[in-house]
């Protein structure tokens, strides 16, 4: 892509990716859930970087924003469900937009639901570039 830079800065990237309210709400409120590990990751890091390249609205084409966290004391759906629900009443209407999921169950469901088994996580960074999505950041709030 001649005279196209795609080279940011940390600064940069962080600058821009707040420029999206949605992101820049999540960064500020997530950290009152004290999850371990949490990132706020995927496309909705991406994705609001290349809509400001392009010139488009920062949150165009943003279907959900990821919230990634590690927890391995306690496996059950019942833990993870309960991290949601304090993150609805965290985040009010912009919750059904965020999908928070314990890296640390991973391996519990993802072979039923794609056809593939995975080894246990061992922390975060490893769902990051497990995820099905091929997630291309990640950030911590």
């Amino acid at each position: 892509m001649e005279g196209m830079s795609v080279g940011i800065t940390t600064e940069q990237f962080l600058a821009r990716i707040r420029l999206n309210p949605v992101n820049h709400l999540l960064l500020e409120k997530l950290p009152a859930l004290g999850l371990p590990q949490c990132m706020l990751t995927a496309g909705c890091l991406f994705q609001t970087v290349w809509n400001l390249k392009t010139g488009n609205d920062p949150e165009h084409g943003i279907k959900d924003y990821d919230v990634f966290y590690f927890d391995d004391h306690d496996l059950s759906w019942e833990a993870e469900d309960e991290v949601i629900c304090r993150g609805k009443a965290l985040l009010g209407d912009l919750a059904d937009k965020v999908d928070i999921k314990n890296q640390a169950r991973v391996h519990l469901w993802y072979g039923e639901k794609f056809g593939k088994d995975f080894p246990a996580f061992k922390c975060t960074e490893d769902g990051v570039e497990r995820s099905p999505r091929r997630v291309l950041s990640s950030l911590r709030p």
